[in-house]
């Protein structure tokens, strides 16, 4: 039993680093990078209840489907991006394939309620034995308490939430971070054949965990 469990956790880590590495090749898409976490799940119910009784951290933000309204930010030194970074650490210490993440961006759009925000993460991925760093973006979505206290929500986000997230990921300067990405997602993985080669066998290792 502990044997299969303990392959059943291998092959989950397996399918988030090669869905984190495949995201940059998805330019326009919203990737989204979901765990099972209790207090996200309690943060989530607290954002649903807050929702239904109409409170301020619930008021829309006004005009943040259009670019003009709502442009890209880069958080430096803020709340929000000190909250991702803390996500990020913990995303790579529990991902085996993956040493961790460096020279992260965060840039920003305001989320569908005030205090919320959709937040592109621009960093540099190190693959366990392997020199070249792997540039990568994500995208996750921001929480605030009122309070100044941010973090990422990790529970899957309602319908609502998701078509927002779309919404902007579309627009034109979103759009330009991810053709960059990809421009140097593409240009290290031709510098580097081990690179290469540890990507494939991810690539490889996804499909044997999910049958396609």
């Amino acid at each position: 039993m502990e044997g299969r469990q303990k392959g059943l956790l291998q092959r989950g880590r397996i399918r988030t680093t090669a869905v984190l590495i495949i995201l940059v090749l998805i330019v326009g898409a919203a990737g989204w990078i979901l765990t099972d976490d209790k207090s996200q799940k309690a943060q989530k119910r607290t954002m649903e209840e807050q929702k239904m009784t109409g409170t301020a951290a619930q008021q829309e933000n006004e005009g943040s489907r259009d670019m003009s309204a709502n442009p890209l930010t880069l958080q430096e030194h803020s709340g929000i991006a000190s909250a991702v970074e803390r996500y990020y650490r913990k995303l790579g210490d529990e991902t085996s394939f993956v040493e961790g993440y460096e020279n992260l961006k965060v840039y920003t759009k305001l989320g569908k309620y005030q205090d919320t925000y959709v937040a592109f993460v621009r960093y540099d991925m190190r693959i366990r034995d392997v020199y070249t760093r792997v540039p990568g973006l994500g995208t996750v979505y921001v929480t605030g308490d009122g309070e100044g206290r941010y973090q990422v929500e990790t529970d899957a986000a309602d319908q609502e939430i998701q078509d927002f997230v779309e919404t902007v990921a579309a627009h034109e300067d979103v759009q330009e971070l991810f053709q960059e990405t990809k421009d140097s997602y593409q240009e290290a993985v031709r510098s580097d054949a081990l690179l290469q080669e540890a990507l494939l066998d991810l690539k490889e290792a996804y499909e044997d965990s999910t049958g396609s």
